[in-house]
């Protein structure tokens, strides 16, 4: 039994300090409390540590916790034996006994003694999970998330699968429709393709004529009026004829073809781009990029290679059984009899491999999302040692990818050997009955020959249009993919409405009520209402999930009010054009995303036709010095989501991109997070000498620096209203304003303001002094290596005069 010391808590009192917790060790030294305690919402949890044990089992058991509970009314310091599991139908917080402090009003806070429980049988008993014991209540917010919304969620397997009969003749009929802008080369190679034909078709009657003449003498022996001689060299010339158009009709529908997917990609591609945020919210990038890559390929090869062989064995077979009910309509019955048994063969094979293409374009789909996002976070997955977890994940998949393809090939092979054994029969019972056909003289040993020869390529035309028919079924399965991504229409269409000349103007948020598309009973939104002036530099500010970042999706039109009206200059943005709305808007976002060029690319990325002067003035202006380090400059390649730059120089080439557009809306969603204090004040000096009196800055940040440079603070509060709207001095010198209940929240390192109201006073001024505390220790830091540089330069003159 673990041995448990007792210590006690309390609150640091001092009103120029944060709340802090400590704990004195009343009995063992080394009882200790984990340092850097967060505020949250609910509680700061310490846990108690055991004296030592050699048992490693004890590891696994859940300790005993102490929460210190904060609000803004009162503060109390609560103890709890998370090893007892809480009662049924409550949460951890509403099982935890409170022990309420003499006086809220104060910050000393009362102690709490534990005694040490007494072990029970259940105690005693190792491999009660832990986990079960440490599950969080669910809160009111996650029942409400739970109802969601994919409405905008592409089908895995494709559009749903129709009731008609002929629904895989529909659907191939609309794959093959997509040759139908192709209509005039597709002529051109048909007729290639007859020609083609015809000369291999003339193979077997010109053997059968040969085979007849064995028994005449060469000079005596003609052919078609021809002597042997000028037989030969007449046919050698059609078989080059024949050679000709057939690359000519390989070359043709190969080109059409590929043509075809070209299209069909871009067409593609083009249509997902134009998509809301709610498309892209309810859907995987992963399964996109298989929709654009491998079911593409699988609809290219079933319409191009495919469908040439099709049309060939179509051909072949139907001049072939035309040469063969001419020469022995008897002997062809009995290939007739056969063909309802290859017909329902591959009507069933057609079927069930459709259904096998599906599912595996699905599979696929998945194991490019997994591959897609474990790369694109790769080093995450380094630092935390998962390689070995990711790797068993996409291993997984594959292996399900791997069965899926099992199956396919248990398929072919059952399908196609049944077929060439039918086949194989067809042959022995044509010799049986031409053989005896011969013997009676009905006919001749030479149209014997001839005969079995259509016999082969009608044989191989009726295999080979059943390999069309499954590879076109695969087609088809992965078509139903892209035509369900083709037909999709946006809800926000990017083109339709008022062309946007000037977003100057008055900003209204009129009631504007929103959830997420996704998450639609979670509202972000409940009547949110304010104003901002045209050309004024307004911040906004709130707790985390308050909506702040919504604000400029919504500005941007990704998504649509709920209810309510965003207004610019008298004008709702829903009755705008949503391109042009967003060319009169720049945007930095908090993660900055560059993408694979030259930083020159980048920056002038919402402007192509930008000069090179005006991508230096932006760059300049955005602090972007380090340009002049690198040594080609602005054609310096930034890699891969910019992997070749730092998290600074990623943000500063951002600012620039959104400088370059002369925006009449600027939104700053934390542009300066990364950026050290010296380029953030540059940066920042840049921003406000560009945009002062004509572009209206919306700033959303953390920063104080940052707030207190805006002209009008608007405070957003966790029930999706504006709390309140002020400027900086008037909102900080109130104790009791939200404004100072989130600053205080930010000193304190929480996650909501839940400091009483009283201790606030003061606290702001505290953080701008040690904002200036921190500026001036940086200052000194560099003051003093310069100081060092000049002296290690002084004490060796000569090397100083050799680097120069």
């Amino acid at each position: 039994m673990a041995t448990w010391t007792r210590a006690s808590a309390r609150l640091l009192p001092g009103p120029a300090r944060p709340p802090l917790l400590s704990l004195s060790s009343t009995q063992h030294p080394t009882a200790s409390f984990a340092q850097n305690a967060r505020f949250s919402s609910h509680c700061v949890s310490a846990r108690w540590l055991p004296q030592p044990r050699p048992s490693a089992i004890l590891l696994q058991r859940t300790l005993p916790t102490f929460s210190v509970h904060t609000h803004f009314s009162s503060t109390r310091v609560v103890a709890r034996d998370a090893t007892r599991p809480p009662a049924a139908n409550t949460t951890v917080k509403d099982a935890v006994p409170a022990a309420k402090s003499a006086d809220p009003g104060t910050p000393a806070a009362s102690t709490a003694d534990r005694e040490p429980a007494s072990e029970s049988p259940a105690d005693n008993n190792d491999s009660v999970e832990p986990a079960k014991k440490l599950e969080f209540g669910r809160s009111e917010k996650a029942n409400r998330a739970a109802e969601v919304n994919y409405a905008a969620r592409l089908s895995k397997e494709g559009k749903e699968p129709k009731k008609s009969r002929w629904s895989a003749l529909s659907d191939a009929k609309r794959l093959l429709s997509l040759v139908k802008p192709e209509t005039k080369p597709l002529a051109g190679a048909i007729l290639l393709l007859l020609v083609s034909s015809a000369v291999t078709m003339t193979v077997p009657w010109s053997v059968g004529k040969i085979m007849d003449l064995s028994n005449v003498p060469l000079n005596e022996a003609n052919i078609f009026g021809l002597s042997i001689y000028e037989f030969f060299g007449a046919y050698i010339a059609i078989l080059c004829l024949g050679a000709a158009a057939n690359w000519g009709r390989i070359m043709l529908l190969r080109v059409i073809g590929e043509r075809v997917v070209t299209k069909l990609r871009s067409k593609l591609y083009t249509n997902t781009l134009r998509q809301d945020a709610e498309f892209f919210d309810a859907n995987r990038v992963g399964d996109l990029i298989s929709r654009l890559g491998s079911d593409s390929v699988i609809v290219g090869k079933s319409i191009t290679q495919n469908v040439s062989d099709g049309l060939r064995s179509l051909v072949s077979g139907i001049a072939g059984f035309s040469a063969m009910i001419w020469i022995s309509p008897t002997l062809t019955m009995v290939l007739v009899y056969t063909a309802p048994f290859l017909g329902g063969a591959s009507f069933i094979y057609a079927k069930i491999i459709r259904k096998l293409s599906r599912e595996m374009q699905k599979n696929i789909g998945t194991m490019t999302k997994i591959a897609e996002e474990r790369l694109g976070n790769v080093k995450t997955t380094q630092a935390f040692v998962g390689e070995q977890q990711e790797a068993a994940r996409y291993h997984k998949q594959v292996k399900k990818v791997f069965d899926i393809g099992k199956k396919q090939g248990l398929m072919d092979a059952r399908y196609f050997s049944t077929t060439g054994w039918m086949g194989n029969m067809t042959i022995v019972a044509l010799l049986w009955f031409g053989g005896d056909a011969v013997r009676n003289g009905l006919m001749t040993p030479g149209d014997m020959t001839t005969f079995m020869f259509y016999t082969f390529f009608a044989g191989s035309s009726l295999f080979g249009l059943s390999q069309f028919w499954s590879e076109l079924m695969k087609g088809v399965g992965a078509a139903d993919r892209l035509f369900e991504l083709q037909d999709r229409r946006t809800t926000i269409p990017p083109t339709k409405g008022l062309p946007v000349k000037s977003a100057q103007g008055i900003i209204k948020f009129e009631n504007v009520h929103f959830a997420y598309p996704t998450r639609p009973a979670v509202k972000i939104f409940n009547g949110l209402n304010f104003e901002i002036p045209s050309g004024s530099n307004v911040c906004i500010v709130g707790p985390s999930g308050g909506g702040k970042s919504t604000v400029s999706s919504l500005l941007l039109r990704f998504y649509n009010p709920t209810s309510g009206a965003i207004t610019i200059n008298g004008t709702n943005i829903t009755d705008m054009n949503a391109k042009s709305l967003r060319r009169r808007i720049g945007m930095v976002g908090q993660e900055p995303v560059l993408f694979s060029g030259t930083i020159a690319e980048n920056i002038s990325y919402g402007r192509p036709n930008a000069t090179r002067w005006e991508i230096v003035q932006a760059a300049q202006k955005a602090n972007c010095s380090f340009i002049s380090d690198f040594p080609d400059g602005l054609e310096t390649q930034v890699g891969p989501r910019g992997a070749q730059l730092s998290g600074g120089q990623k943000q500063r080439i951002a600012i620039a991109r959104a400088l370059v557009k002369d925006p009449d809306i600027l939104i700053l969603d934390e542009a300066t997070s990364a950026l050290d204090a010296e380029s953030e004040t540059l940066v920042n000096s840049a921003l406000a000498e560009l945009l002062k009196g004509r572009n209206t800055t919306i700033s959303i940040a953390h920063r104080l620096s940052t707030i207190k440079r805006s002209d009008t603070i608007i405070v957003l509060s966790s029930d999706g209203t504006v709390a309140e709207v002020g400027r900086y001095k008037d909102l900080s010198a109130n104790p009791d304003s939200a404004f100072s209940h989130l600053m205080e929240w930010q000193m304190s390192g929480g996650d909501v303001p839940t400091t009483p109201s009283h201790v606030v006073d003061g606290r702001v001024a505290e953080l701008e002094d040690l904002e200036d505390e921190f500026a001036g220790e940086r200052d000194q830091e560099h003051f003093e290596e310069e100081e060092e540089e000049e002296h290690r330069e002084g004490e060796n003159p000569e090397d100083d005069k050799s680097r120069k």
